[in-house]
């Protein structure tokens, strides 16, 4: 039988300070992850590739060591110091990303990518679980929602930077100066940052060994929340992966408009509203959640219904104008859905298995989403193009529709089951 850890007297923590410099991190993560879209065009004439390999290399690439790395990492940080593992997690996935410049083969390029997945295997489990004890439940939706806009500027921004950068240095030097970005966010950790307590949000801090995996996987899928919730993220990792990585060239070869002026566009019809969004969900989760806590799963559900309606209208639009318009909606409300979703996963983990949820999660989401998700539109793609022409991205896209539809069902179940859980996982 696991030990109880012990627990003791909360001291103060410079949570802000912790907070400020996780976003950052999140903000380098995802304009790393998300600028390879704007570059994919030319990646794809230089090494001479097809649909289904750039959808392989955005997708099952990149997600197949980033979903299985995780949990182990998430273990490794249970342990040991988080803010250890987040600056090895930084370093590595800053130099594959300058490795991805260097690739002279899709094998390489393949390779290279992989390794950028092991290095980002290491970032958002153990900056989650920081967070997750360093703010409490009543504050935790602000401050994901905080942390996520790093996430939601770095995907907001990546469109122009890297139609910028394309346009001006070429996507191998692109890849070289992304690499170089990460070497400053290092710093910033191993010098401002501390690693809380586990357990101060809750009040007293647990000084114990953490549960075994088998036991803290066990107590996380005997809560029916936390078991819905995992079907639930892992739809929208499919539709979200598919829609942010194929959007950019599905813009340029539908509407025949040059990479720069694509990125500008995203920035300001998607970038910005996701932006928006995911503040707002944040400071609406805490808000909604006084009256009932079973907010953190119906405001998901909510944003989930609106993108899948939009998103079919931005589909079958002749019209760029248009399309760009009806984007504004979905992006909003692809923001509003993530504090509350990585707010109901800690709250729904014990103290000492909060990197071990958001782990879970990583694997299921990543593995099944981004491995599958732009892998399945390529290939859709190429299937519909002798009948389609260049029109074939564009239905091979709406398949993310009936997708967001079922993550909403299964965060309709979820609300259900969330007050027994949060309880639940209060008693660990």
């Amino acid at each position: 039988m696991q030990p109880r850890s012990a627990i003791t007297s909360p001291a103060p923590h410079p949570a802000g300070r912790l907070l400020a410099v996780l976003t950052i991190l999140v903000f380098v993560n995802y304009l790393d992850r998300y600028v390879l879209a704007m570059l994919l065009e030319g990646i794809k004439a230089d090494l001479s590739l097809t649909d289904a390999q750039v959808g392989l290399l955005t997708g099952g690439a990149f997600a197949l060591l980033y979903s299985t790395l995780a949990l182990p990492v998430a273990r490794l940080a249970e342990h040991r110091n988080r803010v250890t593992v987040l600056t090895a997690s930084v370093l590595l996935w800053s130099l594959a990303t300058a490795l991805c410049g260097m690739a002279g083969s899709f094998a390489a390029l393949m390779a290279a990518r992989m390794l950028v997945g092991a290095g980002e295997s290491g970032a958002v489990s153990p900056a989650q679980s920081m967070i997750g004890d360093a703010f409490p439940i009543a504050r935790r939706g602000t401050a994901m929602a905080v942390f996520s806009t790093g996430g939601a500027l770095g995907t907001a921004l990546a469109p122009v930077l890297g139609g910028y950068l394309d346009h001006a240095l070429g996507w191998r030097t692109t890849m070289l100066v992304l690499g170089a970005v990460g070497i400053p966010v290092a710093l910033l950790l191993v010098t401002l940052v501390r690693d809380p307590p586990r357990g101060l949000s809750d009040g007293a801090i647990r000084t114990g060994s953490p549960p075994s995996m088998m036991i803290a996987l066990r107590s996380l899928f005997a809560r029916p929340a936390f078991v819905l919730l995992v079907p639930a993220m892992v739809a929208i990792g499919i539709a979200e992966y598919s829609l942010f990585l194929w959007l950019p060239s599905y813009l340029e070869r539908t509407f025949d408009q040059p990479t720069i002026k694509v990125g500008v566009w995203l920035t300001l019809f998607q970038g910005l509203p996701l932006l928006v969004g995911t503040m707002a969900g944040g400071v609406l989760a805490d808000r909604l959640i006084v009256r009932d806590r079973r907010w953190l799963a119906w405001l998901p559900m909510c944003a989930c219904l609106v993108a899948a309606i939009s998103i079919a209208f931005i589909f079958m639009s002749s019209r760029l104008e248009i399309a760009l318009a009806m984007l504004v909606l979905p992006s909003v409300a692809l923001g509003l859905y993530l504090a509350p979703s990585y707010a109901m996963v800690q709250a729904v983990a014990g103290a000492r298995s909060r990197a071990t949820a958001v782990a879970t999660f990583t694997l299921a989401v990543n593995l099944l989403g981004l491995g599958l998700g732009p892998l399945l539109v390529g290939a859709l793609s190429d299937w519909l193009h002798s009948a389609l022409g260049d029109q074939s991205l564009r239905y091979a896209l709406l398949v993310v529709c009936p997708i967001y539809l079922t993550a909403a069902g299964f965060f309709f179940l979820a609300a259900h089951a969330l007050p027994q859980s949060i309880a639940s996982a209060a008693n660990e």
